[in-house]
């Protein structure tokens, strides 16, 4: 969702008008139709000597806008082993599978290479300077790994622009300084109310969550297999027997290990 001065608004979501799209691509299509019609001609009037020379000059007067998009989006799907294909014409966008070479149209990727493009590109397209950017959960389907460096791609495609993210990601959360975050909870009242952040820009996401979203991060499980650790280490230094202490042992550098305590 971007909202600009003089109350123009784009909203992206699964309703939006197939034109808006159209008229994003619009440039790459274009740079289809004019690449096509300039290699006929040069075909047609063949010369050797000519041919590399007119096409640089056309080339640097006619600058690829994919090219261009793929220098900014590759950085973050790279991750998936893929990257946008310079050379294929098939689709508008053709995604490439490294390992595989095999080409994928985006309808045919994952829901979150598709949530990647479809905001990648109007960032990409769209003058965002003095903009005001919503973003609702951009973590969804996506890796940790991508979700750690995800704002950081999103503010070079729009360096002018403000963001306003909502998340459940302390990975997300981690990529704001804390008094950017605002912590929506309840309280004893199940009234809705907000305080600040705590935890310091790319804290532990296990810290962001402990600090900032109030939530003990161990499940039952692992609270269980804790509460035992912490009973054995008070049984082994009560213990005389050494045979009993040497069992106790065992079981302790298995939990421990187990469990990284």
């Amino acid at each position: 969702y971007f909202k600009y001065e003089h109350n123009k608004e784009f909203v992206f979501n699964d309703e939006v008008d197939i034109k808006i799209w159209l008229s994003l691509l619009s440039e790459i299509l274009q740079y289809r139709k004019n690449f096509t019609q300039k290699m006929s001609e040069l075909m047609r009037n063949l010369d050797v000597k000519k041919f590399e020379l007119e096409y640089s000059k056309w080339q640097k007067e006619n600058p690829n806008k994919l090219q261009e998009f793929a220098y900014k989006f590759n950085p973050i799907i790279e991750k998936l082993n893929l990257e946008v294909d310079l050379v294929n014409t098939e689709f508008s966008i053709p995604i490439r599978n490294k390992r595989t070479d095999e080409i994928i149209p985006i309808q045919n990727t994952s829901t979150g290479t598709k949530g990647l493009l479809l905001s990648f590109l109007p960032l990409f397209k769209l003058d965002t300077k003095d903009s005001i950017v919503l973003i609702d959960e951009p973590e969804r389907s996506l890796y940790p790994d991508i979700q750690m460096d995800l704002m950081d791609h999103y503010q070079r495609l729009a360096p002018e622009a403000q963001f306003i993210v909502a998340t459940h990601s302390p990975f997300i959360a981690a990529s704001f300084e804390p008094e950017e975050r605002f912590i929506l909870y309840f309280d004893e009242n199940g009234n809705v109310k907000v305080r600040r952040g705590s935890s310091p820009i790319g804290d532990d996401p296990n810290d962001i969550l402990a600090n900032d979203f109030g939530i003990n991060y161990i499940n039952k499980y692992g609270q269980k297999a804790f509460e035992e650790y912490k009973n054995l280490k008070q049984k082994i230094y009560f213990e005389k027997n050494e045979k009993k202490k040497e069992e106790i042992s065992k079981k302790l550098e298995e939990l421990g290990e187990k469990y990284n305590f």
